[in-house]
């Protein structure tokens, strides 16, 4: 049977889900009015060109798993990470090693005959001293195996990618934390609400679709204000003038 994904705009339309130096922190505003901004604001980046080019349906997948990744921060995230455990990746040059500020970037992900698709990415935020994790696991037999997805901030300080081949074992397998990983996960069997990760700087969050023809759509959020996009900053000033 040949899986096809939705076309990428209706997908987008559907991402409004139920989900260092310089001046004092500022706290968030609501959620929903954030949420709105990006809409907005956020724009596709250089990867989504190379998918729209992609002819999925000559390809025989019983998985396949669509990762997109908004950047709502000021920070760049570079120096992608991919570790596919099982499956195969759609890697290509045009493939997003960085995701700008204000940018949406994708990834696609199918697999081999007679196998799931499930690993990790991540990316170094651009403040230099951490990286942002996602792990995705979509099985081939959802009978007994559900979809899973995880994300994970690694401590301060902490750019080591020597042992991100572990990651996949950790984020699904472990209770716990580790030393340089903070991590949470989340089953999608029969509803979508969100799974979230929050510290003190930053809060991703990100739904996943069930079944084998999988959508994986992750927010990579600040918790302040001032480390917002601009573009988003600006969206929201214009909202507040347009209000008052």
């Amino acid at each position: 049977m040949v899986l096809q994904f939705p076309r990428l705009k209706t997908l987008l339309m559907t991402f409004l889900f139920v989900i260092g130096h310089g001046p004092p922190p500022v706290r968030m505003i609501d959620f929903e009015t954030i949420k709105t901004a990006a809409f907005t604001a956020v724009t596709d980046g250089i990867s989504f060109d190379a998918y729209d080019k992609k002819d999925m349906k000559q390809h025989n997948f019983g998985v396949t798993v669509l990762v997109i990744v908004e950047n709502w921060t000021r920070y760049r995230l570079t120096q992608q990470n991919l570790n596919v455990r099982d499956g195969y990746s759609f890697h290509v040059s045009t493939d997003p090693s960085t995701i700008e500020p204000c940018k949406r970037e994708v990834l696609v992900m199918g697999n081999l005959p007679s196998t799931s698709s499930y690993g990790t990415v991540s990316w170094l935020v651009s403040t230099g001293d951490r990286r942002f994790v996602l792990m995705w696991s979509a099985l081939l037999d959802n009978d007994i195996y559900k979809n899973w997805m995880g994300l994970g901030l690694t401590s301060n300080k902490y750019t080591d990618t020597s042992w991100e081949t572990l990651y996949y074992d950790t984020m699904y397998y472990s209770n716990s934390n580790t030393t340089n990983l903070a991590f949470t996960r989340k089953e999608f069997d029969d509803d979508e609400n969100p799974v979230m990760l929050s510290d003190d700087q930053f809060q991703p969050l990100g739904v996943m679709s069930t079944g084998h023809e999988v959508t994986v759509r992750v927010a990579f959020k600040p918790v302040y204000d001032n480390d917002l996009a601009p573009e988003i900053l600006r969206e929201l000033q214009q909202a507040s003038e347009l209000s008052n």
